[in-house]
Parts: C-alpha cells; structure tokens; sequence
C-alpha cells in the first residue's frame, strides 16, 4: 500500500525503486484516501467507546451497576486501540511527518515509543478488572482512578500527535517564514 502522506514525486519514486532519498524531500503532500478511510473510520469506533466507556465511569455506584458491560467494554477498547497504534506505524503516520521535517523526528519517537507503554497500560486495565471485585470499594476506587489517568494519558497523547502533525504541515507550507 502506498504512503499516506507523502511529499510527492521524489519520496514516492525513491521508495518504489528501493532507493533512499539523497536530496530534501519536496514540500507538496499527497494524501491517501484508503489510510484516510481507515483512520476515519478507527477514530469513529474509538469515539463510540470512550463516548459509551466515560459515563460509566462517573460514580463508583456507576461502576458497580454496569461491571459486565465494563469488562466488555475495556476489552473492546484494548483491541481497538491495539488497530489504532497498528494504524499509525503502518502507514507511516510518523514517517512522513519527519522525512517532511527532520527536526521533529526525535518528537516522533517519543510519540511512537508511547505507543507500547499505552498500549501495556489498557491491556492491564482490561486484564486487571477481571480480578477486581465489584463490591469492594476499594477495587472501584482503584479501578476508576486507573481508568481517569489512562485516559488521561491517551488524551495527551493523541494531542501531541496532531501537534507534531500540524507542526509539521507548517513547516511544510512555510508558514512562519
């Protein structure tokens, strides 16, 4: 599959014949619609859990009521959040912003290797709340102060992303100059 975004002609041409890039990649962007498509669609089934996921997170009463639908729901989010990372990486969401401007590319790691230490936190509210007892006050209390922070976490995140992404369509564009 082709690059999601990338400057046009001389990346996609250096890719598709092997080669690496030996000048600066041109500043124009193409984008790809099936990567758009796809984020689109991922960010629609992100929103519907966090949507269906936060009030049910509102009291610990709350929690107590609805703790089948939150084991279920927390293993969804694990697994979707697993596609969204998967997303990212594989279609060079990364990439192109630093091949665009290198200067960000120490930013982009950090985003990318966050990627893992997100995902490690979700898996283990999702295994962890199968060991909680929902009548205990105290599992409550640990699990919806585990969920505020991941979620918090997340938040910040994907916040820093479209940053980095911005900064680098800026950069692109020559806006500042």
């Amino acid at each position: 599959m082709s690059d999601a975004l990338a400057p046009s002609n001389q990346r996609a041409a250096g890719k598709s014949s092997g080669e690496g890039l030996a000048s600066k990649p041109v500043g124009r962007l193409t984008v790809n619609a099936a990567f758009l498509r796809e984020i689109k669609d991922d960010n629609r089934q992100l929103k519907s859990l966090w949507d269906r996921l936060i009030p049910m997170f509102s009291h610990p009463e709350t929690v107590k009521n609805h703790w089948p639908e939150l084991i279920a729901s927390l293993a969804e989010l694990r697994d979707q959040l697993a596609i969204h990372f998967s997303l990212e990486e594989a279609y060079g969401y990364f990439d192109d912003a630093v091949d665009i401007a290198p200067h960000l590319s120490l930013n982009a790691e950090t985003l990318r290797s966050q990627h893992s230490t997100l995902y490690s936190q979700i898996r283990d509210l999702a295994d962890g709340i199968l060991e909680l007892n929902s009548e205990a006050s105290e599992h409550v209390t640990k699990l919806m102060r585990r969920f505020k922070a991941f979620k918090k976490s997340f938040e910040n995140h994907e916040e820093s992303e479209l940053k980095l992404i911005l900064e680098s369509f800026d950069d692109d564009l020559g806006v500042g100059d």
